[in-house]
């Protein structure tokens, strides 16, 4: 049997191809309708996403800005309490503490990262909570977004009195009722002894306090200054290149040692020493005097000088005891440019340089016994217009003792470097 062959009209091809473009043409505005749904939901998600990544990066410029300004504060000691640094920069920048949520807490030590447990370290976390509208489709609750940061302090040159040794114990002392007075006079201890600073029976120091190792406290005693860090670096002698001049011949001047009246002595070489007491008046032209044997001054005497410099030529121990009254300003230039009173730098270790009943030091310079032990006790009063830097091996400070005022002084070199405050994380 032949097969025929059904011819369709061409108006009716055409027609249903028309149907089937329009069904198709439904489909895909479907299709491209849910896909512009998902396409928004997307830019939506990117854009809060963007957002959370944006208001995080402000809060980690806050967090940096709050722990080196935290750090900076407490390097200075102002204000007294850094935390109020951190949190007046972080706010400064649109982040208050407890105002729509935002939490700015400043921890010394960390208490996390590298830098935990360090005392020398100021941690600052920014944090805000966010409400995002599409990522609460997929979790329930606020965003938490935060930031971090850590600074270490830094050293702002505040320290007047030095202890050298470096493992001695005791290596600067503090005992019955001994002040280091000032905010502005700290103290350095270069020991890495676990009781390298002690203060005892009401001792205190009220300035700023460096320890390379540690300290001890007891009955009392008060470190009450800002900062006060163990474990830093040690101190610098920034005089150790100081070295000894040649020593002239012997001074034919006396030393004269009747009661009362005025001696007026030129600088020399004083090869039989200085023995000055019962209400005499000593006064210092300007320049260096070479003392050996003994150097006393006491009951009541009264030594004067500018631009002056004591060496002390010998392994004997000095006497200034009392109610002497001690005025001295070191020169400010030349080989002994800021050293008013100088021990020899291998001098015997033993030895005591001391400073003593109602003694008054008006010293603007250096008392400086790099090898020795330099001690004040006894109500020995250094009087708020001196400009003092005390350095020893050890220094050690005794019954009602009164350091006042450091300054800059005339000559005289900073102890400690100048380093400002480092974001560490």
């Amino acid at each position: 049997m032949r097969s025929k062959l059904t011819f369709i009209p061409v108006a009716c091809f055409a027609a249903r191809a028309r149907r089937t473009l329009r069904s198709k043409r439904g489909s895909v505005a479907i299709q491209l309708g849910l896909m512009m749904i998902i396409i928004l939901g997307m830019v939506g998600l990117g854009v809060e996403i963007t957002f959370v990544l944006y208001k995080q990066r402000q809060m980690q410029s806050a967090a940096d800005s709050a722990a080196f300004g935290g750090a900076t504060a407490l390097m200075r000691g102002y204000p007294a309490d850094f935390r109020i640094e951190s949190r007046a920069v972080a706010a400064a920048v649109g982040f208050v503490n407890g105002v729509d949520g935002v939490a700015v807490t400043v921890n010394r030590p960390p208490t996390l990262g590298s830098q935990a447990g360090n005392n020398n370290a100021v941690e600052v976390i920014v944090s805000q909570p966010q409400h995002l509208g599409l990522v609460s489709l997929f979790r329930e609750g606020l965003f938490q977004v935060g930031a971090r940061a850590v600074a270490l302090i830094g050293s702002s040159s505040l320290y007047c009195v030095l202890g050298l040794d470096p493992t001695a114990t005791q290596a600067v002392y503090l005992q019955n009722n001994a002040i280091v007075g000032n905010p502005e006079c700290g103290v350095a201890v270069n020991s890495d002894s676990d009781a390298a600073l002690y203060l005892r029976n009401n001792a205190e120091i009220k300035g700023p306090v460096s320890v390379h190792g540690n300290w001890s406290l007891a009955n009392h005693a008060e470190l009450s200054g800002d900062p006060v860090v163990n474990h830093a670096p040690t101190i610098t002698d920034p005089y150790a290149g100081v070295a000894l001049q040649p020593i002239p011949s012997c001074t034919g001047q006396t030393s004269k040692e009747d009661d009362g009246g005025t001696i007026n002595l030129t600088e020399g070489h004083f090869c039989n020493g200085w023995n000055y007491t019962n209400n005499i008046t000593i006064n210092l032209a300007p320049g260096t005097y070479y003392i050996d044997k003994k150097l006393v001054v006491g009951n009541n005497a009264t030594l004067n000088g500018t631009d002056v410099t004591l060496i002390v030529n010998g392994d004997y121990a000095i006497d200034f005891s009392n109610n002497a009254q001690i005025t001295l300003t070191a020169p400010s230039t030349g080989a002994y440019a800021g050293l008013a009173i100088l021990g020899l730098r291998d001098a015997k270790s033993s030895v005591r340089q001391a400073f003593e009943n109602n003694t008054q030091l008006n010293v603007k310079g250096v008392i400086y016994f790099p090898n020795q032990i330099l001690e004040f006790y006894n109500n020995m009063k250094i009087p708020p217009g001196g400009c003092t830097q005390l350095i020893g091996r050890i220094v050690r400070f005794y019954n009602n003792v009164d350091l006042g005022k450091n300054c800059e002084g005339t000559g005289v070199k900073p102890l400690g470097s100048s380093t400002g405050a480092q974001l560490v994380e």
